[in-house]
């Protein structure tokens, strides 16, 4: 089973579940980068409330993920600062940031590099077995159509099986991946988000936000389990629709 997402940066918990829920996760880099998407930025929550960390990056018109540029003013420590402030009364704050400094500070230029150890550095602290792939480094995957593409990049991967969200229900093209055999099974993952002891509980519980969050919480063995857990429970019909 394959799932394929634009690089994201600190990622939710949604694309987290996906690590340990398939044989091959495909990080979609040569696509459109999307101002103001999650490609350069996430939440996190704060004495304040939510905030967002942000990769500054160069900004040109129509670029790809793959060819958008850090900009030279990002401030790693600045950024590690605010993750500690944030965190630093969670039980697993230190042990959560040290999976995700490194990356962090490697000096990354490109984007999609900084992303991709992110991913791969999260990956291996939650026990993932799966093969990150990146869709620039796959032949034979253009297409003119989305969906064509999807199946091409399955095809690349070896997959038959699509873990897609239900947010792509609107122009995932289930018949036309079915002609290619690839059957989609959908992981509607928002309406069964996972609570867990969050920081600043007064403020109430906030779903969707960068997995840092529940790894301070309950370090990454704990949301390893929680998102096994979470699918052990989870019977999806495995049909398209």
């Amino acid at each position: 089973m394959i799932y394929i997402e634009q690089p994201p940066f600190l990622p939710w918990l949604g694309f987290c579940e996906a690590l340990v829920a398939c044989t091959s996760v495909a990080l979609y880099d040569d696509v459109q980068f999307t101002q103001g998407g999650w490609q350069n930025r996430n939440r996190i929550k704060t004495a304040n409330g939510l905030a967002w960390v942000t990769v500054p990056v160069v900004r040109a018109t129509g670029q790809l993920i793959r060819d958008t540029q850090i900009a030279d003013g990002f401030d790693v420590a600045g950024m590690v600062k605010a993750l500690r402030l944030a965190y630093g009364r969670s039980p697993y704050a230190e042990e959560a940031l040290q999976v995700i400094e490194p990356p962090l500070s490697t000096g990354h230029r490109w984007l999609a590099d900084l992303n991709t150890d992110l991913v791969t550095q999260i990956a291996l602290a939650l026990g993932s077995r799966a093969s990150l792939l990146l869709t620039s480094a796959m032949s034979s995957t253009a297409a003119d159509g989305k969906t064509e593409r999807l199946a091409r990049i399955c095809a690349a991967a070896g997959e038959h099986e699509l873990w897609a969200g239900s947010g792509t229900r609107q122009y995932l093209d289930t018949p036309a991946l079915a002609e290619h055999e690839i059957t989609v099974i959908w992981n509607e993952f928002t309406g069964r988000h996972p609570r867990y002891a969050q920081a600043w509980p007064k403020q109430g519980f906030e779903p969707g936000l960068s997995v840092i969050d529940a790894a301070c919480a309950i370090g990454w063995a704990g949301v390893s389990a929680m998102l096994h857990a979470g699918l052990s429970a989870y019977r999806p019909t495995g049909e398209a629709q």
